[in-house]
């Protein structure tokens, strides 16, 4: 006798989204399981500051639920998940910097650059994670929202150029710029490393 189950697996997104706009507190629940980690990858990429991230990724998840009912008819999930997900980085980004000048005017100082990481300090992951987060953070916003789109989190050109608004060409070209720029960045970084 054939089962008539299906056999079981990752639900795709647009169906976990679909599901989730319902209101039933089950399907919200999946739904927020599989994408809260993406969320938050996205925001650490794009922020470059893991609490930061973490904050906002909660928020983002409850900007997402929100508006999953009101998402454009057509527009497959990932690509609008991403577009939300970068304005709301974008703006905070930008609350952050004026508030940083608002900061640096009162205080009337430039704030001291983070110190050279030791050897044992680079062993560790987690100071490798603050390398890459202060690294990224190196980069001119379009640059990073390029690289973490397509690098970090694996979207295709079509999907990275719909999230952030431009043209496939604009995100070709950011991405070449971010990752020379980040192979310059990096380098003195790793080799210190190779040297220690």
């Amino acid at each position: 006798m054939v089962s008539p189950h299906r056999p079981t697996g990752p639900e795709p997104p647009d169906a976990l989204a679909a599901a989730a706009a319902t209101g039933r507190p089950e399907a919200q629940a999946a739904w927020f399981r599989a994408e809260h980690p993406r969320v938050y990858r996205l925001c650490l990429g794009l922020l470059a500051d893991p609490a930061a991230a973490e904050e906002l990724a909660q928020d983002a998840m409850i900007h997402l639920l929100d508006r999953l009912d009101r998402r454009p008819p057509g527009s497959p999930y990932p690509a609008w998940r991403n577009r939300v997900v970068l304005n709301l980085c974008r703006d905070q980004a930008r609350r952050r910097a004026a508030r940083d000048r608002a900061e640096k005017a009162a205080a009337g100082r430039v704030p001291v650059a983070p110190p050279v990481l030791g050897p044992v300090e680079r062993a560790s992951a987690a100071e490798l994670r603050e390398i890459l987060a202060r690294t990224l953070a190196e980069l001119p916003p379009r640059e990073r929202e390029a690289f973490v789109l397509r690098d970090l989190e694996g979207a295709s050109t079509a999907e990275a150029s719909a999230a952030m608004e431009v043209t496939a060409a604009t995100v070709r070209s950011l991405l070449t710029l971010a990752r020379r720029r980040l192979r310059r960045l990096l380098g003195p970084v790793l080799e210190t490393g190779e040297a220690s």
